[in-house]
């Protein structure tokens, strides 16, 4: 009988595109099908990941002739497999998930999705509490199916620059927090690789796991990560810049301010009824977008004041990768700053800025801001129809990509989309997955910092599949992030790409009343 190295070594050169997988968190995640059942297999020696069907006949002659045992993955294994000493070879010819394979099939929900959903309906679907609750539901043995399907392959953002790999899916990452939960798996370099290399979009599972919200599962298993003092040294710079300097880049408060040279107004109260709060990408990566709420505002009949040199950074970057001592100086800081300034509401274009502060500090941290907080096309869409804004016609076609900030984390949807509806003459395409079924732009939950590449590739998934064959002239967004994403990656990527901020639209098309 062939040794299980050698048997490894023949494996790898039987193709050019396959994927010989031996590390015991690989091996984990493919024994088993459903992410809230038992295992459906025996944990393989081998996992052999394949892509045609020629690489799976190749493979299956291998394994006759060494005589290896066998186990296509969807298929039951044989009481020989679960008993015998001989390597086990588990084959993956599954194809990777796809949206449109996601929405075409309406799925019966299982016991556990049943729970979940009654959780959210009572209130208890925070980062804290969804999480308990996920652990008890990974506890747990039921007797039905989770889905009709035999085998449960998700969609994921980033499952795609890792071939396929199952580890790398959102399905891989439930499976892996289930094992670290159950002590059936040490928590590991690899573990806390995979965990950082999803962007947090929540749109894993498709319509299978709506409420299911595994990316806040992700978020506190990065907790736990930190606190096991593993946490990407990456972050923990990026930490270190927050407190020390008040952005993750440490980039200096003159050149985070610059974008101020080009605005008629330079001095503000003190005290104020609202608070623009900026944000370090806005101000940073975004100037354009900075400078255009800023004249929308000065255009209102808003008192407004701004934190300038100090106002800092949300904390999202902290929240996102786990380090939530951090981010509580943050927020304490933060609300001092704000009740100083007895503003009743806080205005902020940057949708990470938003979520965080109407959900991420509520629900990790425990605290709120002492006032109100609304996004630029909440305010925006207000003041058009209180006809404070008058808007002249662009004749222009733009597509709209919701944020999964904005959107999927904070429900926001029909806000920017009625302000650029209310545009004279602009035609607004939606692509094909929209609102809360939007594809993600692979910037968010510190996967931009941690891998830009797969980040990268993310992003251009998004404008090759979904904006591209719209064949319009703009790409809007309303966060900075994604904005940010797309401009980089179609200059590298040659694509051409116009792409602004809903109130750069808005500010460009400004009547002025005041």
């Amino acid at each position: 009988m062939v040794s299980q190295k050698k048997l490894t070594e023949q494996l790898r050169l039987t193709s050019e595109k396959i994927h010989v997988l031996t590390d015991l968190e690989d091996r984990y995640v493919y024994s088993f099908e459903k992410i809230f059942m038992d295992q459906a297999y025996p944990l393989p020696d081998i996992v052999v990941k394949v892509y045609s069907a020629d690489q799976k006949e190749k493979i299956i002659k291998l394994a006759e002739k060494e005589d290896v045992i066998f186990i296509r993955r969807g298929e039951r294994p044989s009481s020989t497999s679960k008993n015998s000493s001989r390597t086990l070879l588990l084959l993956d010819d599954v194809k990777i998930a796809s949206l449109d394979g996601t929405e075409k099939n309406v799925r019966k929900k299982s016991p556990a999705i049943a729970t979940l959903s009654k959780l959210h309906q009572s209130g208890y679907g925070t980062y804290r509490n969804l999480t308990l609750a996920i652990q008890t539901l990974f506890s747990e043995k039921f007797e039905n199916t989770c889905f009709q399907s035999s085998i449960c392959s998700d969609y994921c953002t980033v499952t795609p620059s890792f071939d396929g790999i199952e580890t790398w899916s959102a399905r891989g990452r439930g499976l892996l927090i289930k094992g670290v939960m159950k002590g059936e798996l040490p928590l590991s370099n690899k573990i806390v690789d995979v965990l950082y290399t999803c962007s947090k979009c929540g749109r894993c599972f498709g319509e299978c796991f709506q409420n299911v919200d595994l990316h806040e599962a992700i978020v506190q298993m990065r907790r736990y990560i930190v606190e096991n003092n593993m946490v990407p040294q990456v972050f923990q710079t990026t930490a270190n810049n927050i407190l020390e300097h008040g952005d993750p880049g440490a980039i200096p408060v003159d050149r985070r301010l610059a974008w101020m040279k080009n605005v008629s107004i330079t001095k503000l109260p003190e005290k104020a009824d609202y608070i623009y709060f900026v944000g370090c990408v806005v101000a940073n990566r975004t100037p354009n977008t900075a400078k255009a709420l800023f004249n929308i505002l000065d255009k209102t009949d808003v008192n407004f004041t701004m934190l300038g040199k100090d106002e800092g950074c949300c904390g999202y970057a902290l929240l996102a990768s786990g380090l939530w001592d951090e981010a509580q100086q943050v927020a304490n800081e933060l609300i001092k700053k704000i009740e100083k300034s007895k503003a009743e509401s806080l205005i902020t274009p940057c949708a990470g800025c938003y979520y965080t502060f109407t959900r991420l500090y509520p629900e990790i941290l425990e605290v709120n801001l002492p006032c109100e907080t609304i996004h630029s096309t909440q305010f925006i869409e207000k003041r058009i129809r209180s006809g404070e804004l008058d808007l002249k016609a662009l004749k222009t076609d733009i597509t709209y990509h919701d944020p999964c900030s904005l959107g999927r984390h904070s429900k926001v949807y029909d806000p920017p989309r009625n302000v650029l509806n209310a545009i004279p003459d602009l035609n607004l395409v939606e692509m094909p997955f929209n609102r809360d079924q939007a594809r993600c732009c692979g910037g968010g939950g510190g996967l931009w910092t941690f891998n830009h590449q797969v980040s990268m590739e993310s992003t251009h998934t998004r404008l090759k599949e979904d904006f591209l064959p719209n064949n319009v002239d703009i790409l809007v967004t309303a966060c900075p992030q994604c904005q940010m994403n797309f401009h980089l990656t179609s200059r590298r990527k040659s694509i051409p790409l116009q792409t602004k901020d809903v109130v750069e639209i808005v500010e460009s098309v400004l009547i002025t009343k005041k």
